[in-house]
């Protein structure tokens, strides 16, 4: 099977993984690209189950999620209820990326393109501004992909160093930086970016969790979750590569690990997706959604901060929302029902 190539971050940096992607490291968040788009589209004002039933009414904690629908890609806000839905980090140039929520939910860290540094940066709610996290000095090539640990102290991202060739970087790995000191360490190393994709953080803080992409000499692809431990050893690998597993992310309760089937990034289009979880041993995988087409595909999930629920983007031929489903299986529920919505997370 071959890959339909995505649209990349980091425009112009590199090729990874065999992907077209110009991204030093990684996940696009521009999702929405060819999907055509009303600029003036808003939210249902109350988000609702199939029977009708009123979901989420009056909840003022805030859904970070991503967008072009401003006219460039950014971060913007809105209730779970569908309600005062506004962008965010307006203070930067460029576009703004793959927001993550500190623990506390005062904090989201984010990736920049295209301003006047490819970097990331932590957004304060209470203030309104935004501060680069790490400094990217040679022979740093970028970073992406932010995540908070779960104590808030450290930031786990992938950054990709020089030399740049013909192949891509020299080197693309797992880091971890600390957020009040700005200093960095890199954790894991993989030659030409054949790397790990959005990493989430174990809720003790001892593993990271993530996906990769492999295709052999015959053309065949496959990607496959895995976990590590937080110092870069003992990787092991969840699923099966014909599973076309991706996107992980892992419940509070440190229980689960929800992905989805053809991971957005990697598939743009025309697959099937779906949600799964599995034990972090790989044991006992159950279905979330039965989808059946590629019209309605479910991807990028991501647990609620109460383990009740998961976040996750709903692609159409002509729209990319998001719903939330029962983590224990159930409905789906529409948050926003048409536009572009992507990379949904639920402030804690």
């Amino acid at each position: 099977m071959r890959i339909r190539r995505a649209r990349s971050p980091l425009v112009s940096v590199i090729v990874v993984l065999g992907l077209s992607m110009a991204s030093a490291c990684g996940e696009n968040g521009t999702t929405s690209e060819d999907l055509p788009v009303d600029e003036t589209t808003s939210p249902a004002s109350e988000p609702t189950s199939p029977g009708g039933e009123t979901v989420f009414a009056g909840d003022e904690r805030w859904i970070a999620y991503q967008t072009d629908r401003g006219g460039s890609e950014g971060i913007w806000l809105v209730h779970p209820d569908g309600s005062d839905d506004h962008r965010i980090a307006t203070d930067l140039s460029g576009e703004q990326l793959l927001p993550d929520w500190s623990p506390d939910g005062t904090h989201l860290a984010f990736t920049t393109r295209g301003g006047p540094s490819e970097a990331l940066f932590e957004y304060d709610l209470a203030t309104d501004t935004s501060r680069q996290l790490f400094a990217c000095e040679h022979p740093c090539l970028g970073d992406d992909e932010p995540v908070y640990s779960p104590d808030g102290t450290s930031v786990a991202f992938i950054r990709a160093l020089a030399p740049f060739t013909d192949a891509g970087p020299a080197d693309c790995g797992l880091w971890v930086g600390d957020v009040a000191t700005g200093a960095t360490r890199q954790i894991t190393s993989n030659a030409q970016c054949l790397r790990e994709y959005q990493p989430h953080w174990s809720p003790d803080g001892s593993q990271l969790t993530y996906w990769r992409w492999r295709e052999d000499a015959s053309g065949t692809t496959g990607t496959a979750v895995f976990v590590i431990e937080a110092d870069g050893t003992g990787e092991r690998q969840l699923t099966d590569w014909e599973t076309f597993a991706g996107s992980p992310d892992w419940s509070p309760d440190g229980g689960w690990i929800v992905y989805s089937t053809y991971p957005l990034l990697a598939f743009q289009c025309c697959e099937v997706s779906n949600l799964f979880q599995t034990r972090p041993d790989g044991s006992g995988t159950e279905p979330l959604t039965a989808n059946d087409t590629e019209n309605l595909r479910a991807t990028q999930p991501r647990y609620t901060p109460d383990g009740a629920w998961i976040v996750f983007t709903s692609v159409t031929p002509s729209s990319r929302t998001l719903s939330a489903i029962p983590a224990d299986g159930g409905a789906p529920v529409a948050i926003t029902r048409s536009g572009i919505y992507t990379h949904g997370t639920w402030q804690p």
